[in-house]
């Protein structure tokens, strides 16, 4: 009996790493590439018309944030599953991405083999996380009480706040931050400021630093 394809949406502003996907995943008889898009906006209005059995969202793409298009299927369409894939290998950043709902996160450079039982494995129903990453989740759900006593600095900021530290800890100016984002750099310059504050930072490169310390770059 001939199987059913699973439908397979892949959301990234790089035709190089659409076009990848779409070769690695023909090799298979059971999913496939059924559409693409390059932004967080076309995504939305492509899972309104269509229906699809899984998302693979690039994590910094043009227009709406990758953060902000989770929050938004994870409550439009609450049993779609979302794979996040990224180039950056942090898995601080991947938590983050899976309490909002991910269903895994994949760096890039995995292996095509390993990407396709990652996929299967969510397509079955099920979420695939990284060994650091389980650890990480089992604290927060294990030493609740522990982890509020020791709360590390990164961990006070909001979703928000978070991606634009990731962002200029990775060396990124205000006015990229604020074009990656679809935000005014007066927007970004108060979530700076706030950053700042809770974090009690003078200058970028404390910030930096102190990203580098946790892991959060490299």
């Amino acid at each position: 009996m001939e199987k059913t394809l699973k439908r397979i949406i892949i959301a990234d502003d790089h035709a190089v790493v659409r076009t990848g996907m779409q070769l690695i995943l023909d090799e298979t008889d059971d999913m496939k590439i059924c559409d693409e898009v390059s932004n967080g906006n076309e995504l939305i209005d492509k899972l309104r018309i269509s229906s699809f059995d899984l998302v693979i969202l690039d994590i910094f793409m043009p227009g709406k944030d990758a953060m902000d298009v989770l929050k938004e299927i994870h409550l439009f369409w609450p049993h779609l599953p979302v794979v996040i894939f990224s180039m950056n290998p942090d898995d601080v950043y991947a938590v983050r991405m899976i309490k909002n709902g991910a269903s895994a996160y994949i760096n890039k450079e995995t292996d095509p083999k390993q990407i396709i039982e990652i996929l299967r494995t969510v397509l079955s129903g099920k979420k695939f996380f990284t060994q650091p990453q389980s650890a990480m989740l089992a604290e927060l759900v294990i030493e609740p009480e522990k982890k509020a006593s020791g709360t590390s600095l990164h961990e006070t900021l909001s979703d928000r706040e978070f991606q634009i530290f990731f962002m200029m800890a990775s060396g990124l100016k205000k006015s990229q931050i604020a074009q990656k984002l679809a935000l005014s750099k007066h927007t970004i310059g108060n979530h700076r400021t706030n950053i700042m504050h809770k974090m009690n930072f003078s200058t970028n490169s404390e910030l930096t630093r102190y990203a580098i310390q946790h892991g959060i770059v490299k």
